[in-house]
């Protein structure tokens, strides 16, 4: 009975011990910080699928980096009508479940870098009256309808939607007639009424 006793004793021991142990190591590993937040491709240690098609792929590599540049020259555009850069990031990530990952890419960073581009050339600059009062002026064309507000500021491009395996814009335009549809990816709408046309812009 005795050496039953000590066993025992010798066990619960063992168990307090080794216990103590476990919470101490356990106490001194360290959180793991979140991975650092991304804005365009990293090609010297891609993780993202995306990021390794587009560091091997001459053609989308330089549009990643136009990218980059011209979030390196200008504010990022900021409106409830464009997609913020970090979620357009993730979105464009997800373009390697896409059957066709290196269209998907491409339409992804096209619709991206129309936010830094000026107006197409050939594209109708209309007074707009729309349901967001910062939205002041319209420049419409086949491929793209882009919204602006005062100074010429860009509030917004909206694209057709493209087929559903196909790079999704944020902002896509529903119809077009005597008033203009649109609908962000978040189902946000917005409608305006196209005015006269107006000078080019500077």
């Amino acid at each position: 009975m005795r050496m039953h006793r000590a066993f025992r004793g010798l066990v619960l021991a063992a168990l307090a011990v080794g216990g103590g142990a476990a919470v101490a190591s356990t106490a001194q590993v360290a959180p793991v910080p979140p991975p650092a937040e991304q804005q365009t491709a990293d090609c010297t240690a891609p993780v993202f699928a995306t990021d390794q098609l587009v560091c091997s792929d001459p053609d989308l590599r330089a549009l990643d980096t136009q990218l980059a540049e011209a979030l390196a020259r200008a504010t990022e555009p900021v409106s409830k009508w464009i997609e913020p850069q970090g979620q357009w990031f993730l979105r464009r990530s997800r373009c390697a479940f896409s059957e066709d990952h290196a269209g998907c890419a491409e339409a992804a960073y096209r619709e991206r870098l129309s936010l830094f581009h000026p107006p197409d050339p050939d594209a109708r600059l209309l007074q707009a009256r729309c349901d967001d009062p910062d939205i002041v002026a319209i420049s419409v064309s086949p491929e793209r309808i882009v919204l602006f507000g005062r100074g010429g500021k860009v509030l917004g491009v909206a694209q057709d939607a493209l087929a559903k395996d196909k790079w999704q814009p944020f902002l896509v335009t529903l119809r077009r007639d005597s008033r203009i549809l649109m609908r962000t990816a978040l189902s946000d709408t917005l409608k305006c009424r196209p005015g006269n046309r107006l000078a080019e812009q500077s």
